[in-house]
């Protein structure tokens, strides 16, 4: 008994060990003091190996910035974006004089641990700029977190942005301090490859996506136009569905608002017929009908990832609800699982023959009709024999002549 405890005690170490090994490149360059080491790609350099490098390259007491990516992988040096461009042509730039290690196990550690000797500062790098001001004083160590990721914006857009950022930093200190070196590395690897050969669900951001009894729904941005203007519904508190084997009706609440979504099922089909409309009070709840059908096959879900649009106008007033990236699917049949259930195979709003294929099967269509022509015009063409004698000798032409 006292044996298999100790086993297990010895597995949990090891295992929690594993776990908190965390392997990241790390490039240094800038006034290094002592000679180039070359690195290994087929191995990882070891925490102790790490501070021997830190304390022979940095032991002409240079100052030192240290930028701490949030994640940084070997593939991020070689990415480019969509016009082939490099993302860091400034460390590019300075790679014959620069160490390069692919892979240091717990570089921030040791950095951390090198450091508190001399006194650190640390500062973050947001969107608004970097947290505190950049001052010469006593310290020997300056760590910057990169921490400024934007909305909307790739991986190597991001990449090419703090590039450009270590190269204003990096000039800044040199007419501050007469040696500086610089230390660029990451938290966590932004490239992992799981080792197990099992399929993994990740589930993208959705902005609007609820499921309801019997109801899926997904829509990027639901937008409101209307005399006042036009504006987004934000603040999806959920809802509730009210059906049966023919009519569904499925309410969405939102801050201000609510939108009751109206399906009916009839011969195999479901179909959105309306959208009701309930806009905050004293106003008068509208009914919506689409500018196109909304509809599948019963347990087909209706997928659209240009606008769907629903309106109704009057002489007073015209509304206009758009769904941005639609998916919606209702009737589901109820099920012993717990789980939510999954879209089923979509239907969707633009169809197979689209303005491209029908283009380019017009095109062609018009090319073999020419090619046709020609040949049928070719083998129409006859040899002019009226006036050839039959009894006259027949003239032939050699292949010399």
């Amino acid at each position: 008994m006292a044996f298999s405890r100790l086993l297990l005690s010895f597995l949990v170490l090891c295992v929690a060990s594993s776990f908190a090994l965390v392997s990241v490149p790390v490039l240094l360059w800038g006034d290094l003091a002592g000679p180039s080491v070359k690195s290994n790609p087929l191995g990882e350099v070891t925490q102790a190996e790490f501070e021997d490098i830190l304390k022979n390259e940095l032991k002409d007491d240079q100052f030192t910035v240290v930028f701490v990516d949030e994640s940084l992988s070997v593939e991020d040096f070689s990415r480019k974006n969509s016009a082939g461009e490099t993302s860091f042509p400034y460390l590019q730039s300075n790679i014959r004089s620069a160490l390069y290690l692919p892979a240091v196990e717990n570089v921030l550690d040791v950095l951390h641990k090198y450091s508190d000797a001399n006194n650190a500062d640390h500062v973050t790098l947001t969107e608004n700029g970097l947290s505190a001001e950049i001052k010469k004083d006593n310290v020997k160590f300056l760590f910057i977190s990169l921490k400024d990721a934007r909305e909307g914006e790739s991986r190597a857009e991001m990449l090419r942005r703090h590039n450009d950022f270590m190269e204003t930093m990096i000039n800044k200190l040199g007419e501050q301090y007469d040696k500086v070196a610089a230390v660029y590395t990451g938290e966590f690897p932004s490239w992992t490859v799981p080792e197990s050969h099992s399929r993994v669900r990740r589930a993208a951001a959705e902005i609007y996506s609820t499921a309801l009894n019997g109801l899926r729904f997904y829509a990027k941005n639901i937008i409101v136009s209307n005399r006042a203007g036009q504006y987004n519904l934000t603040g999806l508190a959920g809802g509730a569905t009210n059906f049966n084997e023919s009519v569904m009706q499925a309410t969405l609440n939102f801050s201000n608002v609510s939108l009751v979504l109206n399906f009916e099922s009839k011969m195999g089909y479901w179909f959105l017929d309306s959208v009701t409309y309930n806009p905050p009070s004293p106003a008068v709840s509208e009914d919506l009908a689409g500018v196109s059908e909304v509809y599948a096959l019963l347990g087909f879900s209706y997928r659209c990832g240009q606008n769907a649009t629903f309106t109704k106008a009057n002489d007073t007033e015209q509304t206009v609800l758009t769904f941005q990236d639609l998916k919606v699917q209702p009737f589901f049949r109820e099920t012993n699982s717990s789980d939510t259930p999954p879209f089923g195979d979509s239907f969707n709003c633009v169809g197979f023959f689209s303005v491209p294929i029908w283009s380019g099967l017009l095109v062609t269509f018009v090319m073999l009709a020419i090619t046709f022509y020609g040949i049928m015009m070719m083998m129409d063409i006859r040899t002019m024999d009226r006036f050839d004698d039959p009894k006259g000798k027949t003239i032939t032409i050699n292949a010399v002549e």
